[in-house]
């Protein structure tokens, strides 16, 4: 197999890698927690869709606490504040994870389950996270 061929299969595994990840996790975020910036990968079919698309990583757990249940919305904040993160990736830890009550835009109240993976970029120092979400 040529190089050509390689790169070309490459890119079809991670095409076909993602589309499955999206089917598991339909909405997907990426955080740099030390930039507070994120973006999502993805937004489809997913029942919450308050968040901009971008923007601080802040604003962005202040945004999904407020669709959290009541009695999960601190929970939610103290779990996935930058602050925490950054603490819990200190102590050796590549993810943390929650499940919580959360009222999607049809007002109905549904069990989501956040992962956020601490991933690496070879190409900076900085402290990432891809936020895996789904529905339970």
């Amino acid at each position: 197999m040529g190089d050509k061929e390689k790169k070309e299969n490459s890119i079809s595994i991670n095409k076909l890698l993602t589309q499955a990840l999206f089917k598991q996790y339909p909405l997907m975020i990426l955080g740099n927690l030390t930039k507070n910036t994120y973006s999502f990968l993805t937004y489809k079919d997913f029942t919450s869709t308050k968040c901009k698309v971008a923007g601080t990583f802040d604003d962005l757990i202040e945004s999904g606490a407020s669709t959290m249940h009541e009695m999960d919305r601190e929970l939610f904040k103290n779990t996935f504040s930058r602050e925490n993160l950054l603490h819990e990736y200190e102590k050796g830890k590549d993810k943390v994870e929650i499940r919580v009550i959360q009222e999607g835009d049809d007002g109905v109240l549904r069990r989501v389950e956040i992962t956020d993976y601490f991933v690496t970029d070879e190409d900076s120092d900085d402290i990432m996270v891809v936020s895996l979400n789904r529905n339970m």
